[in-house]
């Protein structure tokens, strides 16, 4: 329902004119509040397309919802928004939605956890550092033409040595140098009791990835003809060890994949839910809360320019 009260000078408008030219005769009482109404009538037509207006929601009103309230809430908690406007459908939705990105994250994360564990078992007890060292020497061109295995490939391992019980770092890496001091720390006497190599991700990813590091897997046979296999236009050196570690390692990466989408799907959904609070609050206010609304009305017989102001109240 519209109750609308007008406010204005509208008899003021009329009756200055009136009694300008009235002189000394008496004024007729109806002139002024008559000629008040048609000019300003006549006025409010003529000046419509320019008219001010303004409209805004009662936030005084007991049904009023903030908007920032709304977006905040659902931000902390998916559908918390939602529900504050009265939406249990879709505040359900969003919470559902979190819940199950959750759980997904949650089992997928510690099954990869897992999984990562069982595949650096596996690496420890068929991959040795000092092994690799020794044999690498092995797999030369020409009978090795097409695979790089040995101590000079393009990728590095970390390791330490411990020669005369003060720890220092040294980095493994593609040049001759580094495997000249290589090999003179295999020339040393029980030098395996004392190099150490740094088990960090790169170390579980070089051992089982890159040919380089073949020979330090314990089923590894320069002998062998069926070792090589060309796989996805790349020569690589075949061990059933070293097969079954690549398939523990990608399964465990894939369940780490699977809890990072559904991180992302966490985040996302927090995201979508915070602006549609802000829509489902602004739908609210606009069927449940009163509008007040102004307008003013232009006279350009008044100095101001002002001849009156319309103000609508609805609910």
């Amino acid at each position: 329902m519209n109750k609308h009260f007008i406010f204005g000078f509208i008899v003021v408008s009329g009756l200055m004119p009136g009694i300008m030219n009235a002189g000394d005769g008496f004024l007729d009482p109806t002139q002024p509040v008559v000629s008040g109404f048609l000019r300003a009538a006549a006025v409010q037509n003529a000046a419509a397309p320019t008219q001010d207006s303004l409209g805004m929601l009662d936030v005084t009103h007991p049904d009023y919802k903030y908007p920032g309230r709304a977006m905040m809430m659902s931000l902390a908690v998916p559908g918390s928004g939602q529900l504050y406007v009265g939406s249990k459908v879709k505040a359900a939705a969003f919470l559902g939605i979190d819940l199950i990105a959750l759980l997904t994250w949650n089992s997928n994360s510690k099954e990869g956890e897992e999984r990562t564990l069982a595949y650096q078992d596996t690496a420890d007890v068929h991959w040795d550092f000092m092994r690799w060292l020794i044999t690498a020497s092995h797999y030369q061109p020409p009978d090795w033409e097409g695979i790089t295995i040995g101590t000079d490939g393009s990728h590095q391992l970390e390791f330490f040595v411990d020669m005369d019980d003060n720890g220092r770092p040294e980095v493994f890496g593609n040049t001759k140098e580094d495997s000249d001091r290589l090999y003179q720390l295999i020339a040393h006497p029980d030098s395996s009791d004392h190099i150490y190599v740094k088990k960090n991700h790169e170390y579980y990813e070089n051992i089982g990835k890159y040919n380089q590091f073949f020979s330090g897997w314990d089923d590894a046979d320069p002998y062998n003809p069926d070792i090589k296999e060309k796989k996805s236009g790349t020569m690589i050196a075949r061990s059933p060890n070293r097969s079954v570690y690549l398939d523990m390692r990608a399964e465990a990466n894939r369940f780490k994949q699977i809890a990072s989408y559904a991180v992302s799907a966490v985040m996302f959904n927090h995201v979508v839910s915070a602006v549609d609070a802000i829509f489902s609050t602004s739908k609210w206010n606009q069927a449940h809360v009163s509008r007040l609304s102004g307008r003013v009305w232009y006279n350009p017989m008044n100095r101001y320019g002002i001849g009156g102001i319309r103000l609508s109240f609805a609910w």
